[in-house]
């Protein structure tokens, strides 16, 4: 997602949580009775309310990963997936087995401890291999899927290009130069979606994504994100009055690590030529 989608889920997610807990307070000075016994403790339900919504929230975390998973174009991010969907089966695991047991080994607080461990390891690597302003990868991710096996078959080597990006910058502002940048991004991802699991995607540099795409027919594949880009475009913010156009170009990949640079540089020439027809 992009950083103002993120933004946008994290206030929607905040909004039940605020609502609880002023309901809480609201229902336990307006009416203690109905939280309370006779002895002042609180009742079952008062602790089966609290504890709900987080339960809720982790439970629906996990299965929204293991779902994420199980698809196509995830595989590139299906280490964070196990390791987030892990969390909440591990500690019922962990905190079952310390109760039924009778352990005196903390083994549910390692358990967390762990988990949490590896989550901030893994966003550490993620900030580093991710590009903040579109959230797609960098040139660090870029490096290590080179040097990742792949398939036999074709590969094709896809640069697209912003036009007239400058333009935007200098007449709108770079804040708008951004929000052209997101809108291509999220077009790609799309097309990435739509071709398949193995499709890489990265911000290349500036105003340029680089795109591999393992097929045997390029065309395809830019009419794809071709189509992607038109409808992102048509769905744009009314506040967007410019024009945003893209130029692309490929080449054939061999899958070596030695040869990229040269199907980058065919791919950039053949962008060019579209860029100046």
């Amino acid at each position: 997602m992009t950083r103002l989608q993120i933004q946008r889920l994290r206030r929607g997610l905040r909004i039940p949580i605020y609502v609880e807990s002023v309901l809480l307070l609201v229902s336990f000075i307006a009416v203690p009775e109905f939280w309370l016994d006779k002895n002042l403790e609180p009742v079952h339900l008062y602790y089966f309310i609290l504890v709900f919504l987080p339960f809720v929230y982790i439970m629906t975390v996990t299965v929204r990963c293991f779902g994420r998973v199980l698809k196509p174009h995830s595989h590139l991010s299906l280490k964070t997936y196990l390791i987030v969907a892990s969390y909440t089966p591990g500690c019922i695991v962990a905190g079952s087995a310390q109760i039924l047991l009778s352990l005196t080994t903390p083994i549910f607080c390692f358990w967390c401890t762990m988990i949490i461990l590896f989550v901030y390891l893994n966003s550490q690597n993620q900030l580093i291999s991710t590009d903040s302003l579109t959230g797609l990868h960098n040139r660090n991710q870029l490096e290590s899927y080179l040097l990742s096996q792949h398939d036999s078959i074709d590969h094709y080597v896809i640069m697209v290009d912003v036009d007239k990006f400058k333009q935007i910058n200098d007449t709108y502002g770079h804040v708008e130069g951004d929000r052209a940048l997101e809108l291509v991004s999220k077009a790609l991802k799309n097309a990435c979606s739509r071709l398949g699991k193995s499709a890489f995607l990265c911000r290349y540099g500036g105003d340029e994504f680089l795109m591999v795409v393992p097929t045997e027919m390029p065309g395809i594949a830019v009419r794809v994100i071709e189509t992607c880009v038109k409808e992102e475009v048509s769905n744009r913010p009314a506040s967007l009055t410019y024009a945003v156009n893209v130029s692309l170009g490929y080449a054939l990949w061999d899958g070596k690590a030695s040869s990229f640079k040269q199907s980058v540089a065919e791919a950039d020439l053949m962008m060019y030529e579209d860029k100046r027809s």
